[in-house]
C-alpha cells in the first residue's frame, strides 16, 4: 500500500528547486530560495506537453542524465517490468526532477550536473551519485529540526546523570535536572533576519543578538587550560582539510560572545585531553570538584579535577544554556548552532574513547544532520564557517557509518564539476565520494546484482577520475629508498613499506581518503569471476595497503591531525592484510597511530585481530 506521505512533489517551480527538491514560491526571475541560498535560479521553457516516458537499459558505457529520487515514504510509479536483470532508470520528461524509479531496484544511478547538456563521454562528464539510500528511520524527515535535536541530548544527559548516581555513594552532579527542560515559548529576537549564506566577517558584529553577550566572555584560568588545548590540539584535527582553519580561528572568537558555545568549545578541549591521561579508578566523592550551577558562565573548576569529570560538567552547562536559548527564533538560524552541534558531536566522539558502544555519538550525529538540513547547510554553501561544519560533520559521520555498518547520512549532491574544483576543493570532494562509497557498502546486496555491480563499477571509475585529474601537489615528494621509521615484524624481515611524504597535510589526508573509499568498494563489490578479475582486484588491494600504510608511517604524518585520518584508513587496509607478516606490521602501525591521535578506543585493535583470527 502506498504511503500516505508523497512527500514534494517537483512537477512546479524552477529547476533549482525542482532539483534540491524543495517548495518553490515560483517568484521571478529569481526565487526567495534560490536568493536566500546564492543558486542560479532558471525556469523551464514552455512545453507543448509531457513526453511518453519509456524504460531503458542503463549500460556501463552510457551517458546518464539527472534524476530525483523519490522522497522516503514517496510510491513508485507503476511500471512494466523489464527482462534484463539490470540497473533501470526511467527516461525524463520535459524536465529533470519529474522522473520517477521503481523502488524495487538498486538506486545508485551516478548522473552529471549539467542536466545532460554536456555529452561528453565518461569519466568526462563529473559523476555525482542518486540518493535514495536504505531504510534509516526518519533522519530524512524535513519534521526534526532545533527542539528535536535538543531533546535528544538532553534524554541521553539526563540518563548519564541517573546511571553515575544510581552507582555511585553520592550525586555526582549537583544540580536540579529540570533545568535540562527546554522552555516552550518563543521570543522574538531583535535581531534583522537572518542571512545564513552571508560572509560571517560581514555580519558578525551589526547586530548583538539576545543570545550573545555585549562583551567578550573573560576566561578563568581553569578555564583558559582547556581553551588553549582545544585550540592547539582539537582545532587541527576538524581543519586539516580546511585551509582558512575555521575551527581553529573563527570558533574560539564566535565562543567568546557566546556562552554555549564556549561551554561546548570547553568541553570538547577537557575530554581531548583526558584522552592523553591513564584511566582512573572512580574518585572518591569526598573528593568530588565543587558543584557548580549549570547556566554560571565560568564554573567553580580546580586543576585537580578529572579533565573527564570537568568535560562532562561543561557539557551539561551546554544543555542548559540550549534549554533557554532554542526559543529565539534567530539562534536556531545561526553560526553559534552550528558550530555547537559540532562540538556536541565531537565531544560524544572522544567520549566513546573508553570501548562503550557508540550509541550516544550516532544519535548526535544524527541531531547535527537535523540542525544543518534545517539551515540547509552543505559542503558548497558560501559562508566559509557553514561548509566547514559541513565537512568536519561528513568525516565524523563517515567513520561512524563505517564502524556501525550503516549508510552515511549525507543527503547532498555538488553541484561544482570536478574540473572546476581548487586544490582544496578537490580534497574535500574525495570526502564526498568516501561517504557514497560507505553508503555503497552498507546496502544490501541481494536483489539486483548486476545493479549493484554497476554501481560500483561507477563508482570506481568516479574515484580514478578524481584521482586522474589532480595537481602534482597531491604526488609523494620524491626521495630516496630508505627504511621505514617503524619496526619491522620481525628483526629478520625488512619493513614492507616504505616511508611516503605527500605535502600539504590536507593533500596527504585526501589520498588516504581516495584509498580507505577504494578498499570499501574492492571489498563489497560482488566478482563476476574469473582469474584475471581476482588478481586485479588483489593487485588493486595491495596497492592501496602499500601507499595508505607509506604515508602512515613517514615522518611528516607523526602530528595528531594526520594520524587521525591515517589510522581510519590504514584500518580499513588492515581488513585486507592476507600474511601473518603483513598483520604484525599493520597492527603496529595502528598502535603507533593511535599512540599519536588517542582515538579511538584500542579495542578496536582486539575485533581486529579477532576478524584475523576466524579467517585463519
Amino acid at each position: 500500500m502506498p504511503s500516505k506521505s508523497r512527500g514534494l512533489r517537483t512537477s512546479t517551480g524552477c529547476l533549482t528547486c525542482r532539483k534540491r527538491r524543495v517548495k518553490c514560491d515560483e517568484t521571478r526571475p529569481r526565487c526567495q530560495n534560490c536568493i536566500r541560498v546564492d543558486r542560479a535560479c532558471a525556469y523551464p521553457q514552455a512545453d507543448a506537453g509531457p513526453a511518453p516516458r519509456r524504460l531503458r537499459t542503463l549500460s556501463v558505457h552510457e551517458n546518464t542524465t539527472t534524476l530525483s529520487s523519490p522522497s522516503p515514504g514517496s510510491a513508485p510509479t507503476p511500471v512494466e517490468p523489464v527482462p534484463v536483470p539490470t540497473l533501470t532508470q526511467t527516461e525524463p520528461t520535459e524536465q529533470p526532477g519529474s522522473a520517477e524509479i521503481p523502488s524495487s531496484f538498486q538506486q545508485w544511478i551516478p548522473f552529471p550536473i549539467d542536466d545532460g547538456e554536456n555529452q561528453a563521454p565518461l569519466p568526462e562528464n563529473g559523476l555525482l551519485f542518486n540518493d535514495s539510500l536504505p531504510s534509516f528511520g526518519n533522519v530524512y524527515s524535513p519534521a526534526p529540526g532545533p527542539f528535536e535535536w535538543y531533546d535528544l541530548l538532553a534524554e541521553d544527559a539526563l540518563s548519564n546523570i541517573q546511571m553515575h548516581n544510581a552507582s555511585s555513594r553520592e550525586h555526582r552532579w549537583n544540580f536540579d535536572k529540570f533545568s535540562l527542560s527546554r522552555k516552550q515559548t518563543p521570543r522574538h529576537s531583535p535581531s534583522l533576519e537572518p542571512q545564513p549564506n552571508l560572509d560571517i566577517n560581514e555580519t558578525r558584529h551589526s547586530v548583538v543578538e539576545p543570545w550573545n553577550t555585549a562583551t567578550r566572555i573573560e576566561l578563568s584560568q581553569e578555564e583558559l587550560v582547556y581553551f588553549e588545548h582545544y585550540v592547539s590540539a582539537v582545532g587541527p584535527i576538524l581543519d586539516i582539510f580546511d585551509p582558512d582553519r575555521h575551527f581553529a580561528t573563527v570558533v574560539p572568537h564566535l565562543a567568546l560572545r557566546n556562552v554555549g558555545l564556549l561551554k561546548s568549545l570547553l568541553a570538547v578541549g577537557a575530554c581531548h585531553m583526558a584522552l592523553d591521561l591513564p584511566q582512573q579508578p572512580e574518585a572518591d566523592p569526598s573528593n568530588a570538584m565543587p558543584p557548580s550551577t549549570p547556566a554560571s558562565t565560568h564554573s567553580n573548576l580546580t586543576m585537580t579535577s578529572d579533565p573527564s569529570r570537568i568535560g562532562e560538567q561543561y557539557y551539561y552547562e551546554t544543555l542548559h544554556y540550549l534549554s533557554q536559548t532554542l526559543l529565539y527564533p534567530s539562534y536556531t538560524s545561526s553560526h553559534e548552532i552550528l558550530a555547537t552541534a559540532i562540538m556536541i558531536s565531537t565531544y560524544e566522539m572522544f567520549g566513546a574513547y573508553g570501548g562503550s558502544d557508540n550509541g550516544n555519538w550516532n544519535r548526535h550525529l544524527k541531531g547535527a544532520f537535523w540542525i544543518q538540513r534545517n539551515q540547509d547547510n552543505n559542503g558548497e554553501s558560501v559562508d566559509g564557517l557553514r561548509r566547514a561544519v559541513w565537512w568536519a560533520w561528513l568525516r565524523q559521520d563517515i567513520w561512524a557509518a563505517f564502524r556501525e555498518g550503516r549508510p552515511a547520512m549525507t543527503i547532498f549532491q555538488p553541484m561544482k564539476m570536478l574540473t572546476e574544483l581548487s586544490e582544496s576543493q578537490l580534497a574535500t570532494r574525495v570526502v564526498f565520494l568516501a561517504a557514497k562509497c560507505v553508503q555503497y557498502a552498507a546496502t544490501p546486496k541481494d536483489g539486483d546484482i548486476a545493479g549493484y555491480i554497476d554501481a560500483g563499477e561507477r563508482l570506481m571509475r568516479t574515484l580514478e577520475y578524481w584521482r586522474q585529474i589532480l595537481p602534482p601537489s597531491f604526488d609523494p615528494i620524491p626521495v630516496a629508498s630508505q627504511f621505514s621509521l617503524l619496526p619491522a615484524a620481525s628483526p629478520e624481515t625488512p619493513s614492507q613499506f616504505q616511508p611516503i611524504w605527500i605535502h600539504p597535510p590536507s593533500h596527504a589526508a585526501a589520498i588516504q581518503t581516495y584509498h580507505f573509499a577504494r578498499i570499501l568498494i574492492l571489498l563489497n563489490q560482488p566478482s563476476t569471476g574469473g582469474l584475471a578479475n581476482y588478481q586485479t582486484r588483489g593487485k588493486m588491494l595491495r596497492d592501496s595497503m602499500s601507499t595508505v600504510c607509506g604515508i602512515a608511517v613517514s615522518q611528516q604524518s607523526q602530528n595528531e591531525p594526520s594520524a587521525f585520518v591515517n589510522f581510519q584508513a590504514v584500518y580499513a587496509a588492515a581488513l585486507c592484510a592476507e600474511t601473518q607478516d603483513k598483520q604484525a606490521e599493520v597492527l603496529g602501525i595502528l598502535e603507533k597511530a593511535l599512540n599519536v591521535c588517542k582515538f579511538p578506543a584500542k579495542t578496536m585493535l582486539n575485533d581486529l585481530i579477532g576478524l584475523w583470527s576466524s579467517a585463519r
